[in-house]
């Protein structure tokens, strides 16, 4: 399993010279399975370098949309694949509001707000409301679990071949109304994953003007990884207003963190072109690589 990091910033894309080491495209995370199925976390900025990846090959595509807010959708129309004729693309995302977030991101295709219709698109665009039914069907095995973000969302889990990964952005692990999932639930749905990916997009300084805004502490985040016994966390979503240099000091501070926690958690800040090959639990190896170097 390989996953690859292609939009990482959270809220609105945030170009320019203070984020070009992590990168200031909006939410987009690429897994390649083992069995040649390839799985698109949200379609924030960052999937339009995917796209440019993805048009070499014509292999089928399933994006799992976490919700429907801009930062997790705009980056569809620029997406090549769904230029390409006949390119099989299967489009879902699993919560109640499933047919009202598929809705958002195709209708900012409207002719108006974007010149190129979505019913115009010569791709072979399916989108899923059966969700858990199809999910199910798959080679891989895949859970979700519900969000705590206003508006509502679903994280997911995908294992396949021993190794596992979650994917939980937009989430606030101690929210100002009732959880949708609690903080145990959270612990139980990551525990032992290989790589967890979650929202840590604030600090203590951002609280509590934006305590119920739907986004977790970094702290908090660190303190999840230990609970659930995770192999290796990639802190991911930062705050646009996030510099590269306040990114190493948390870097930094997370070291320190699991270290004094007499941890050997892999502790990651989430960066354009970062990779993961997820190797089989017998070889409970994971292997950082260079994005450029993968796709030589």
């Amino acid at each position: 399993m390989l996953v690859t990091f292609y939009g990482v910033r959270g809220s609105i894309a945030a170009p320019g010279p203070k984020t070009i080491k992590y990168g200031g495209n909006t939410s987009c995370v690429h897994v390649r399975l083992n069995d040649g199925n390839n799985v698109i976390f949200d379609a924030g900025t960052g999937i339009r370098e995917l796209g440019f990846r993805m048009v070499r090959n014509d292999e089928p595509l399933l994006l799992l949309l976490s919700h429907g807010h801009w930062d997790h959708i705009q980056g569809y129309p620029f997406f090549a694949p769904i230029y390409q004729p006949d390119r099989e693309i299967r489009i879902c995302q699993s919560i109640d509001s499933n047919a009202v977030s598929l809705k958002a991101i195709l209708e900012q295709m409207d002719g108006s707000t974007f010149p190129v219709r979505s019913e115009d698109l010569p791709s072979k665009i399916t989108t899923v409301y059966q969700v858990n039914e199809y999910l199910d069907a798959q080679s891989f095995q895949t859970t979700t679990k519900p969000l705590n973000h206003p508006g509502g969302g679903n994280a997911y889990r995908i294992e396949e071949d021993g190794v596992s990964v979650a994917y939980i952005t937009d989430n606030e692990l101690d929210p100002l109304a009732a959880p949708q999932t609690t903080y145990a639930e959270w612990v139980d749905f990551c525990n032992g994953v290989d790589l967890l990916i979650h929202d840590a997009q604030y600090t203590e300084k951002d609280l509590p003007a934006k305590h119920g805004w739907g986004h977790s502490l970094i702290s908090q985040v660190r303190q999840l990884a230990v609970d659930a016994q995770v192999k290796n966390l990639v802190m991911y979503h930062h705050d646009p207003e996030r510099t590269d240099s306040e990114l190493d000091e948390i870097a930094l501070d997370s070291a320190r963190f699991f270290k004094s926690s007499n941890s050997v958690i892999g502790s990651f800040i989430a960066c354009e072109g970062l990779a993961f090959e997820l190797t089989s639990r017998k070889d409970s190896r994971v292997t950082t690589i260079d994005l450029h170097e993968s796709n030589r």
